[in-house]
């Protein structure tokens, strides 16, 4: 390929500090695809209410974990891909994150590939399950930052979805078998595999058609075959905010059923995640954990983020030079 290759892993973002946490809230629900208010004026000041009145309970949760290492996890990743796509070309690849919520911001991200010499670009969101809540608009924050430049390289938009990527797949299985290893029973047949995914409004499915709920149920699926099916597996979603009807059932009520059934070995899969954040180092791994523990579930543990996994990072340089060559 002529010129610079350059790559925008684009995430959602995350606060570092306390002081990060009003403005990525803001950001995060001022986005029309989560709260869908048509007139903009009265979408913002929505997003600007519920920010005010969430952050000081956020900041309790972020405060358990050392805030978001969300940025960290996805800078190694940039730069590890970086090293894995470095043999392809004659000038070495330029890669970059870019976040949706927090910094550094996706415009932030397209100026330095401009700056470094980029001519063709590969917007990647490392969001494997499509949806109009996050991949949509990763790519057309890409597309608003390019055009507010003027900046027009050759651009390979990777797959909408990729969650049956062979490397992202490879990753998930490798950490639920290390997972296993902390379980005091080594037989498969001990151990309920609980797969946890952040949920969704059940309007917003239904509304928009998203397919998300679809693509978290193939990847299921997709790793549960990649381990052999050895292990019984259980789908539940996490994360739901307010009282209206979102993507279930909730990972506390399925932990309740298995409680009841006399599970005894848990093994919770974050199945919808590339790294670590918010939802995985506080919710599975503290909350989630808690409740298993109470329920009498006497054996819980925690699958680890895909983070800088090295089958992760190889899914991810396929997933570019599939792009490259038009087969995304």
């Amino acid at each position: 390929m002529p010129g610079r290759l350059g790559v925008l892993l684009v995430q959602l973002g995350g606060p570092q500090r306390r002081e990060d946490l009003k403005p990525f809230l803001y950001q995060l629900f001022a986005d029309p695809e989560i709260i869908s208010i048509p007139w903009k004026p009265a979408r913002l000041a929505v997003a600007w209410l519920i920010s005010t009145l969430r952050a000081p309970k956020s900041a309790e949760t972020y405060e358990k974990i050392g805030w978001s290492p969300i940025r960290c996890w996805s800078e190694k990743q940039a730069m590890l891909l970086e090293a894995a796509l470095a043999g392809d070309s004659p000038a070495p690849p330029v890669v970059r994150i870019g976040m949706m919520c927090s910094a550094p911001s996706v415009q932030e991200a397209l100026e330095e590939l401009r700056a470094a010499g980029v001519s063709s670009l590969v917007v990647l969101p490392l969001y494997p399950q499509y949806s109009v809540t996050t991949t949509k608009g990763a790519f057309a924050q890409t597309a608003a930052g390019l055009e507010r430049m003027g900046w027009s390289p050759r651009r390979f938009d990777a797959p909408d979805a990729w969650y049956d990527e062979p490397g992202f797949l490879d990753a998930h299985a490798a950490r639920i078998e290390e997972a296993a290893r902390k379980l005091p029973d080594p037989d498969p047949a001990k151990t309920l595999l609980l797969y946890s995914a952040h949920s969704l409004p059940l309007s917003t499915v239904e509304k928009k058609k998203d397919p998300y709920p679809a693509h978290i149920e193939a990847t299921v699926k997709a790793i549960d075959a990649r381990i052999g099916r050895r292990y019984r597996s259980r789908l539940a979603y996490q994360s739901k905010v307010g009282y209206m009807p979102w993507l279930g059932p909730s990972t506390p009520d399925v932990l309740k059923e298995l409680a009841a059934a006399g599970e005894r070995q848990v093994l919770v899969v974050p199945v919808a995640f590339v790294s670590d954040h918010v939802e995985t180092l506080y919710e599975i791994r503290m909350l989630f954990a808690d409740q298993a523990r109470a329920l009498g579930i006497p054996h819980y543990v925690a699958a680890d983020g895909l983070n800088d996994h090295p089958d992760f990072i190889r899914g991810l340089a396929d997933l570019v030079r599939r792009s490259l060559k038009g087969a995304g």
